[in-house]
């Protein structure tokens, strides 16, 4: 029996099982690996709360305490901070503070330092935390909860506004997660909240942000539920497109703001898409599965040609679809990454060699599947230079596409 992680309910059943996975960051020194662990990858729905959510768990310190990403090798997130942090930093006085939780190496944390407002950022991977203190970003190497809110609160700090962009999903205990937020908010302090889009990852079949990291898949039914349990409520939404479709929430202690009509109307779209109906996911996976026999048809076709294929960004979401697509030394001969971090190591799962970008017209790839597709026109005007060359992508979702 499985009881829903939010609201403790049995009433949930199995919608997307993905069967054994390597963990989606565990990169590998060498090419020569022994036994490399998976764990079972099964997307369960809680019938009563709605909230999509893993069946099994791994333990955040084998994910988080050494971490790979680094949020500031994206143009994309660096210019989502940066707007976002001048839309909210004349609401600020030189007393206030903000705290952000997974700040990772300061890449939001940085502007507003740079505008005068005191920060600290919350991370608990020990390399992150280091580098972005050593880089003048005040960070605390720890994992948020309610305890760690309390203690903060305890030493005088509360915040005008927390910022959580991409990490809600990581938390096993959601309701310490939330409980947090709700001792640390002031009075009229906002938590600005960014969460990838379930309603997007079913409509737009992106399956292959499912991985071990993500225990959540959020959409606002659920969402409203636990933010109201600890007295906060949504009271705006935005919808952005990083990330593949991304939900900004605005969340504040019950009352302090008139909560906007969008609220609402996103309520009523996901229940009129049949969101939670347990009986469309048959469709979803079976969707899947043909999205991956095209995928593998387009890459054999083009290896029989003689075509050399690389593999564009060692992402998180490209072992899932290596991984679940059977995709590997068979269709594909290297990847590449801007990250430093991955460079040098192998892949999860498919062992592929990672190298840095330049190796697309340095060992003349003439395609490039494009596994980091949520940041498909940043790296595609990054990469002019191969495509001009005669070099071309091949975007694998929402189906298969060649540029």
């Amino acid at each position: 029996m499985f009881n829903c992680r939010s609201c403790h309910s049995q009433n949930t059943q199995s919608i997307i099982p993905l069967g054994e996975q390597p963990l989606a960051n565990g990169l590998h020194a060498s090419s020569k690996i022994d036994q490399e662990p998976r764990y079972n990858l099964e997307v369960m729905l809680c019938q009563d709360c709605g909230l999509a959510q893993l069946r099994d768990l791994i333990d955040p310190s084998e994910l988080f305490t050494d971490y790979v990403y680094f949020s500031s090798n994206s143009d994309t997130m660096l210019r989502s901070a940066a707007d976002l942090v001048d839309r909210i930093r004349p609401t600020l006085s030189e007393d206030s503070l903000v705290v952000e939780i997974a700040s990772n190496d300061g890449y939001l944390l940085k502007n507003y330092i740079s505008q005068g407002i005191q920060v600290l950022g919350v991370d608990p991977a020990q390399n992150i935390a280091k580098f972005a203190n050593e880089n003048g970003i005040p960070t605390l190497c720890d994992f948020f909860n309610d305890e760690l809110a309390l203690k903060l609160v305890n030493e005088g700090k509360k915040a005008d506004i927390i910022h959580a962009n991409n990490v809600m999903a990581h938390v096993p205990d959601i309701n310490s997660f939330v409980k947090g937020i709700k001792i640390l908010l002031k009075e009229k302090g906002q938590a600005i909240i960014e969460v990838p889009y379930f309603a997007d990852l079913v409509e737009k079949l992106e399956f292959d942000t499912i991985y071990h990291e993500h225990v959540y898949y959020f959409s606002v039914k659920p969402l409203r539920t636990v933010f109201g349990r600890y007295g906060l409520e949504i009271f705006d939404i935005e919808k952005i497109a990083i990330h593949g479709g991304t939900l900004r929430m605005f969340v504040g202690h019950k009352g302090a703001y008139p909560v906007q009509p969008v609220v609402e109307e996103m309520l009523d779209k996901e229940e009129k898409s049949n969101l939670y109906a347990v009986g469309n996911f048959k469709n979803f996976v079976q969707r899947i599965d043909d999205l991956g026999a095209e995928l593998r048809k387009v890459l054999g076709n083009l290896k029989k040609q003689g075509a050399k294929i690389a593999a564009y960004g060692a992402s998180a979401k490209g072992t899932t679809l290596l991984n679940y697509f059977k995709i590997d030394k068979q269709y594909l001969d290297f990847v590449v990454d801007r990250s430093l971090a991955k460079q040098g190591h192998y892949t999860p799962g498919t062992h592929l060699l990672i190298k840095s970008p330049s190796a697309l017209i340095e060992d003349g790839a003439n395609y490039a599947l494009l596994l980091t597709w949520n940041f498909a026109e940043e790296i595609l005007a990054q990469q002019a230079r191969y495509r001009s060359e005669g070099g071309k992508f091949i975007i694998p979702l929402p189906v298969v596409r060649i540029v």
